[in-house]
């Protein structure tokens, strides 16, 4: 058991730090003591290294102890305290310089959870890191995990709790989640963490109506997944009431409220001009389809080089996914194939393999894989596109706008002027989709499965956009 300490100059400040981190501790898993001001009624502000000594030994029974200090005399009365203490005992401390508020809630998570000295410290010293990622002034650590495609078993759930996953609930998932023995990822709009850890969780920014998804592998992951549905039912420890669910207009992707003028836009795809195929023809309309592959495979790669550049290497191997699905040796030779056979078109086989591939994700149970059959459609477009000599235009907002369209594809996102776009709005798509985790990774509020919001609006209206909420407000 890893126990913890809180040095402030304040008494006041010590017992509100308590008071939160308090509502994070359930059960005996961590102890947690405070050595904050001074006995000095006149002057109570400073630290006491006495206090400071009492107060270690007050949790000496842990086999770790961490020290969080508020200003730097603190410091100073910490490290006295650590001479005078003896030597077993000191050698069992810990000063941490994690901030003093964040780092003791991540710290006691992290310690009633199990976690050994090492990971108690590290979750204290990254808890400022949510504030800043949040505020723009930095990145998540490159040590985020990254999305399981094979391994393990996975049980999805959509956040109702009014707060989303905010600190309180959050700390409850890692405490009932720790005892498992099971590699655990949760997923947030196809970013990952640990569920064991507070900071992590706190990066996936989980909002109402967003829809995670527990994947677990190892021995006790069927438990796990059990103890998270059981969790989710009882809202992660929070009440939930009919009236405290909004009606919302559609599913938040990023949260942000703009307003402006709109911008309506189709989705492109090419028009099909199709012919009859002899069989004196066989030969080149594979030939025709190898060189639209090519071509699309050297789109790809762009595209995945743009993103790395704009994003990130994470988001850019979104489009390296792709390429390894149209450099499938099979799927081509089956198109191939079905030329020689059917004597149809390039167009027309590639289309019928492509849309095989894709009912098979929609046919899964699980939303993310449902969701990547828009990947599929999106090769299948870029494809189609160069069979028929019809570039795909790119989406061009000649001033900053929100975005309303039936569908946008992973490729579109990333070509977006993120300058000129306010927010997106789609009649359809989902969630967990490639251009709806590529436009969050770009900072663009997206809310989708708007239904309506292509018949009843029009380019030029001013509006405003509440994608916290999932709302479009019109103006007249």
């Amino acid at each position: 058991m890893i126990n913890i300490v809180v040095v402030s100059h304040s008494a006041q400040l010590a017992r509100g730090v308590e008071e939160l981190a308090r509502q994070m501790m359930r059960g005996d898993g961590c102890k947690l003591a405070l050595a904050a001001g001074i006995d000095d009624a006149e002057q109570p502000i400073g630290t006491d290294a006495l206090k400071v000594m009492a107060a270690i030994e007050s949790v000496s029974d842990g086999t770790g102890i961490l020290v969080l200090m508020d200003l730097g005399s603190a410091l100073l009365s910490a490290e006295t305290a650590l001479e005078l203490l003896a030597p077993e005992l000191a050698a069992k401390v810990v000063l941490c310089s994690a901030p003093l508020v964040e780092g003791t809630l991540a710290a006691v998570v992290a310690a009633n959870s199990g976690g050994g000295l090492e990971q108690v410290l590290a979750e204290a010293q990254g808890a400022l890191q949510i504030k800043q990622v949040q505020l723009g002034e930095g990145k998540p650590a490159a040590t985020a995990l990254e999305l399981p495609l094979t391994a393990g078993k996975s049980l999805s759930w959509k956040i109702q709790n009014p707060h989303g996953l905010h600190a309180r609930p959050a700390a409850r998932l890692a405490e009932v989640l720790a005892p498992f023995d099971a590699e655990l990822v949760l997923e947030n709009h196809g970013q990952c963490a640990s569920p064991l850890s507070l900071n992590q969780l706190a990066l996936l920014q989980i909002h109402q109506g967003d829809t995670i998804r527990l994947i677990a592998n190892g021995p006790q992951a069927d438990a796990a997944l059990a103890a998270f549905k059981a969790l989710a039912e009882q809202h992660f420890g929070e009440t939930v009431t009919e009236q405290q669910q909004p009606s919302l207009h559609g599913m938040p992707v990023v949260e942000s409220v703009s307003s402006g003028p709109i911008w309506q836009a189709l989705s492109f795809w090419p028009q099909m001009n199709l012919r009859k195929v002899g069989a004196g023809d066989v030969l080149h309309e594979q030939q025709r389809l190898r060189i639209a592959l090519q071509r699309t495979l050297s789109d790809l790669n762009k595209l995945a080089e743009r993103t790395a550049t704009l994003v990130g290497k994470v988001q850019a191997a979104i489009f390296g996914a792709h390429s390894i699905l149209l450099d499938d040796p099979d799927l081509q030779q089956a198109a191939y194939t079905r030329i020689a056979q059917e004597h149809c078109s390039a167009e027309q086989a590639w289309q019928r393999e492509l849309e095989q591939v894709a009912a098979g994700y929609r046919a899964l149970d699980d939303e993310y894989l449902q969701a990547r059959e828009q990947d599929v459609r999106d090769i299948l477009r870029r494809t189609l596109s160069h069979l028929q000599q019809q570039p795909i235009p790119p989406l061009i907002l000649r001033a900053p706008s929100i975005l309303v369209m039936d569908e946008l594809m992973p490729s579109d996102v990333v070509m977006l002027d993120r300058r000129m776009v306010l927010g997106i709005c789609l009649s359809g798509g989902s969630a967990l989709s490639h251009a709806a985790i590529l436009a969050k990774a770009m900072g663009i509020p997206m809310v989708v499965g708007m239904h309506g919001c292509m018949s009843k609006t029009r380019s030029g209206q001013k509006a405003r956009l509440d994608a916290a909420r999932g709302v479009l407000q019109l103006s007249h």
